[in-house]
């Protein structure tokens, strides 16, 4: 799949302070690392990103122990997630899928290549139930294109589809 943009990975918490930008090459294929990003997460990065239909612009690996105490502990419960508005998806380190795709599992890749397509959509400015659709979607073509067993893949699809609303949960949350 050809992609459209090129791609910086970069480290940095834009909730905590300005996350450091660095300039994208000119070759769609190519990620810029800025310092902290690991060979390992990089790899990772570049394999999930080689099976989308389209490259993101950004991608940032943010540490969730950089952030402040309130900010950490939502920042531990996912793996990726844009800012409102924003066209950076950010990838958290401790991720399962990151540290999955990092240890060369084909499902974490996967896995992570279908989170970052779910981000993608908002950014497109999608809601999170058209997210939900393009990441099943994605899933849903990894399985056709056999690169996932069945019943791997159908777990998978069931706890996608099984998922609340996350900004349902948000604003309960913000209102207690």
């Amino acid at each position: 799949m050809r992609k459209a943009a090129s791609v910086v990975v970069m480290v940095g918490l834009s909730m905590v302070g300005p996350t450091p930008v660095v300039a994208a090459d000119s070759h769609a294929s190519d990620i810029i690392v800025a310092d902290g990003v690991t060979a390992c997460e990089r790899r990772a990065l570049t394999a999930a990103i080689q099976l989308l239909p389209r490259a993101p612009q950004r991608i940032a690996v943010i540490d969730a122990a950089d952030a402040s105490v309130d900010v950490r502990r939502t920042l531990f419960r996912l793996d990726t997630f844009v800012t409102k508005g924003g066209a950076v998806v950010y990838v958290l380190r401790h991720s399962a899928l990151l540290q999955g795709a990092c240890r060369d599992s084909d499902f974490h890749r996967l896995a992570l290549a279908a989170a970052i397509w779910h981000e993608l959509a908002h950014v497109d400015g999608a809601d999170e139930r058209t997210a939900r659709i393009r990441e099943q979607e994605l899933w849903t073509s990894f399985v056709r294109d056999q690169r996932v067993d069945d019943v791997t893949a159908l777990r998978y699809l069931t706890a996608l589809t099984k998922q609340p609303d996350d900004q349902r949960l948000a604003r309960r949350q913000v209102q207690r």
